[in-house]
């Protein structure tokens, strides 16, 4: 869309024709990517759709438009709320990427990241509830993901350590050994102009977000995306659980028991959809 050949920008020849109709804004296109089998993605030419909104959306200016890619300016990010020190020279820009599917960043805040957000599932086994806060500022607007945006469960590798028999009530464990939300996230460097400290905002960012392009104010617009507010069957099997809180005897499998008492909770629940 930003490109500066007539001949390769699609953007510009779509905005052409909606311009031939009327359209008051022919260069603006906008995103949606569905998070549930109950949605579907879209892309609108020739403005946006609101009702995908949860938000009024939040305009930025694109670091060097000339250079033809949707990059804006980045001012920093932390992990879990603290601040890493990548982004203090003033240097770092963030690539919106409808074409990636993970979120990249360059090698030097690679372990840093990976390792303040990778975290033990708890014991119902999922990465969607909470956990550490991936924040990153891009000046009018922070994107913040959570584990349901950033993580994949995985079995962890590491030798379980044999228990060891205490006198005593049995303490309660909050987490599994024996699973991980593991960041799926992707190292990646580029040289100058474009780098070296370019993130790459795909997927997990533009699932969580609406985003809005515009090549005549060359701005990018982002807000909340508005999905389905109601968890899938899955979902609810997952979060139940801490309805009523830990199962007793600490055991990380749920029994016939569990189950019903689960499918009994999740009918006093009221989901919004």
């Amino acid at each position: 869309g930003l490109s500066q050949n007539r001949h390769f920008n699609f953007l510009q020849a779509i905005g052409d024709h909606l311009r031939g109709l009327g359209s008051a804004t022919p260069s603006t296109f906008g995103v949606f990517l569905a998070s549930s089998r109950s949605e579907t993605s879209e892309m609108a030419f020739g403005g946006w759709t609101s009702s995908h909104l949860l938000e009024p959306l939040s305009w930025g200016g694109i670091h060097d438009p000339e250079a033809g890619h949707w990059i804006i300016p980045m001012h920093g990010v932390r992990v879990n709320g603290k601040l890493l020190d990548i982004c203090k020279d003033g240097t770092c820009r963030a690539a919106v990427d409808t074409g990636t599917s993970l979120l990249s960043m360059p090698s030097e805040a690679f372990a840093p990241i990976f390792e303040g957000i990778r975290h033990a599932t708890p014991l119902t086994g999922h990465c969607v509830g909470t956990g550490p806060l991936l924040q990153i500022d891009v000046g009018h607007f922070t994107i913040v993901l959570g584990p349901r945006e950033y993580s994949q469960i995985r079995g962890n590798n590491k030798p379980r350590k044999k228990p060891r028999l205490k006198e005593g009530p049995m303490a309660h464990t909050t987490t599994r050994s024996d699973l991980r939300c593991f960041p799926i996230l992707m190292a990646m460097d580029f040289p100058a102009p474009l780098g070296p400290k370019l993130f790459i905002l795909g997927e997990p960012v533009l699932r969580k977000y609406y985003t809005v392009y515009d090549a005549q104010r060359q701005e990018v617009g982002i807000a909340r995306a508005a999905h389905r507010q109601g968890p899938n069957r899955d979902e609810l099997l997952l979060q139940v659980p801490g309805v009523d809180g830990p199962r007793k005897g600490g055991r990380s499998n749920p029994t016939m028991f569990d189950v019903f008492r689960w499918r009994v909770a999740v009918r006093q629940l009221q989901w919004r959809l």
